[in-house]
């Protein structure tokens, strides 16, 4: 392969990973469950330990129904390639939900992992940290924690900026910000929730 066809291909894979991403915001407001688990490597492995899209999007299910809309706007997204098959990423996004009578903002961080598998590229885990959780008429400097999210089965605190190793040595303190997300299926947001994918 030559050089130009080697940044060409690299290109496109950019811009494949960037349509996963957006798909699968889509996917997750829209509840189309069988697209949002087909983003996922075929053995990807759910929280509760089940293997396969299938046990996916089972979990999916009650995960997703306390929370009426929601909307997850993806904005900056850094992608750093492994090799020609593997990549990370980390994408800014800041989700809106309906929970009972709150509308909640959750601006957050994906940190992803994604695989090329038979020319095409997918999910095989995300994680989600937190900058704060908030009802849209609150000011996020008066809740305690920055995180009001009622009825998240996954996320229980921020965990953004304190988790940046960065951040730590600018201010020298040593938290590290462990969240406490739980890992599990996809939904990266549950809505919301932090999720991680893991593949087998």
């Amino acid at each position: 392969m030559s050089d130009l066809e080697e940044r060409i291909e690299r290109l496109e894979s950019l811009e494949d990973i960037r349509q996963l991403v957006s798909r699968y915001a889509l996917a997750l407001d829209s509840r189309d469950i069988p697209t949002l688990v087909s983003l996922f490597v075929e053995d990807v492995r759910t929280h509760d330990g089940r293997v396969g899209r299938e046990a996916l999007a089972e979990w999916f299910d009650p995960v997703l129904r306390p929370f009426g809309t929601t909307f997850h706007l993806v904005g900056n997204h850094i992608i750093d390639f492994t090799d020609e098959d593997h990549a990370t990423g980390i994408v800014y996004c800041r989700p809106e939900h309906e929970v009972q009578d709150l509308w909640v903002v959750m601006p957050m961080q994906y940190w992803d992992r994604y695989e090329r598998r038979d020319g095409r590229w997918y999910f095989t885990s995300r994680s989600t940290h937190v900058f704060y959780a908030a009802d849209v008429r609150e000011n996020p400097l008066e809740v305690p924690g920055r995180f009001h999210f009622p009825a998240n089965p996954f996320i229980h605190r921020a965990d953004l900026p304190e988790r940046w190793e960065t951040w730590q040595r600018f201010w020298g303190t040593g938290d590290t910000g462990d969240t406490g997300t739980g890992t599990a299926t996809g939904t990266g947001t549950g809505p919301g929730a932090g999720t991680e994918t893991e593949a087998t």
